[in-house]
């Protein structure tokens, strides 16, 4: 963790690296060569969650909005688009970084 690192900020990256390697490591273990992969952009108020999907390391086509994180309070939204999140906190990002096996590649835990 930096120093100019807030602690949602640092929690979603230890979330996307824990996710990234497990979703790399179930498709080649299945022997699939396409997987999901997540990357965060950090904006104005939210850490805004990136999905691609990649293969062999190369990302393919574009990327699609998986999760809104509130950048002060943790707070997880399901994207309502890739501008602004739905109403409704689903989770907070400690909770998710406790318990990464809830989140999935399709952003179905997010729903209501």
């Amino acid at each position: 963790m930096t120093i100019t690192q807030t602690k949602p900020q640092f929690l979603t990256e230890a979330l996307i690296e824990v996710l990234n390697n497990e979703w790399k490591i179930n498709s080649i273990e299945s022997g699939r060569s396409v997987y999901t992969q997540l990357e965060y952009e950090v904006g104005r108020k939210y850490i805004k969650v990136w999905s691609y999907l990649s293969d062999a390391g190369d990302r393919i086509r574009g990327r699609s909005c998986w999760m809104f994180v509130d950048k002060n309070s943790g707070e997880c939204y399901k994207p309502a688009s890739y501008k602004a999140p739905a109403k409704g906190v689903r989770y907070l990002i400690t909770q998710l970084a406790d318990n990464p096996h809830i989140c999935d590649a399709y952003g179905s835990f997010l729903y209501l």
